[in-house]
Order: structure tokens, then sequence, then C-alpha cells
């Protein structure tokens, strides 16, 4: 356990914070947008059921959340496989953890403490071991924030079919349209592609 650590200083704040959460068991490595939940200085996670994170994290104890600002990135680990080539594992106390290459910084977690329930499980998360890449100072843009939510609501449509999410995420789309860059337009044509 890190003493001291100050979760700010990795971006995760009180609320819900957007990672991209890796986890790995044997060869098999996943990537999945995840939320970390933040209580004061309590985190949480909430993971459904039937997803290869799920599996993981109840087999091995352990995920690793990335801090990112790439769009492509986020849409692609939603809705596919990322490549090999995208992680990189690192070593440390006997165990191997998969690690996003182009996140901003890292954070791996231990998972204690599981409360499993008919859907999904919640468990606490206790930091082990954290690494910054870069830092990047980047004013938040409503591009990008909407591909998030656009991701989210994509998820619930394939889960529901449920009209109400492409009304959303055409919304979504529209700010990505209007505020975004580049890679986030180009994020939201992947999105739409995968739809």
């Amino acid at each position: 356990m890190l003493r001291n650590l100050n979760l700010d200083d990795f971006g995760i704040y009180e609320g819900i914070s957007e990672t991209i959460v890796t986890t790995n068991r044997g060869w098999a490595t996943n990537a999945a947008p995840m939320g970390i939940i933040r209580r004061k200085d309590k985190l949480f996670i909430r993971i459904f059921k039937g997803s290869t994170t799920y599996n993981n994290v109840l087999s091995e104890k352990v995920l690793v959340a990335n801090i990112t600002w790439d769009p492509l990135t986020i849409v692609n680990s939603t809705f596919s496989d990322l490549k090999d080539s995208e992680f990189q594992n690192v070593n440390f106390n006997s165990r191997t953890f998969a690690t996003l290459k182009k996140a901003q910084c890292w954070v791996a977690f231990e998972c204690t403490n599981t409360k499993l329930t008919s859907e999904s499980f919640v468990t606490e998360l206790v930091p082990i071991r954290t690494h910054i890449n870069k830092c990047i100072i980047r004013a938040p843009n409503r591009g990008l924030f909407g591909i998030i939510e656009a991701c989210i609501h994509a998820t619930r449509y394939r889960l529901t079919n449920d009209e109400k999410y492409l009304k959303l995420i055409k919304a979504y789309g529209d700010i990505v349209e209007k505020c975004g860059g580049e890679n986030e337009k180009e994020a939201i044509k992947l999105l739409y592609s995968y739809l």
C-alpha cells in the first residue's frame, strides 16, 4: 500500500473518474473504460458480470487504472480488443501488470473487500504502484467529454436496443463535431462504425 499518495496527482478526484482499466490473467490482456469511484479517500469500482475484466479481477485481485486523453483509445477499448502493441507489461512484487503505453499516468490497485451481487461486484481499491509517463496540461474539451458520453450510451444501446440511446449518441456526436479536434471527430466516426 502506498502511504501519503495524493490521488489528485494522478487525475483521480472525488466522484467518478473515467479511466481505461487494464487487467491480465495469464496471457489474456484486456482494456475497458471504467469509472473509479472516489468518496473522500476511499476508492471503489463496480464491474458487471460477463466481462473479461470481471473474470480477470476476480481471479487476480488487481487492476490498473490508466488515465488518457486519447479519444481513439477510449472508443476502441469500449468496442474492441486493443492490439498487443498498445500495452506494456510492468513487473512488481512478483506480479505483472498490463498498462497502456499511451497513458499519461496509471495507478495499479489491489482489489479488497469484494462484495458480489447477482449482476456485478463492488471492490475497494488500494493503490500499490503508480507511474507518470508524461504530464499533459490540457484544458477540458467538450468534444472529448462528448466521446465519453457517447460511448456510455452506445454500450447501453447495445444492451437494450432502446432507440433513445441513439438520439443521445447523435446529440453528443453533434457536440463532438462542434467542439472537438481532429482526433475527437475521428473517434466519433469510429464509434458510429461500431453501431
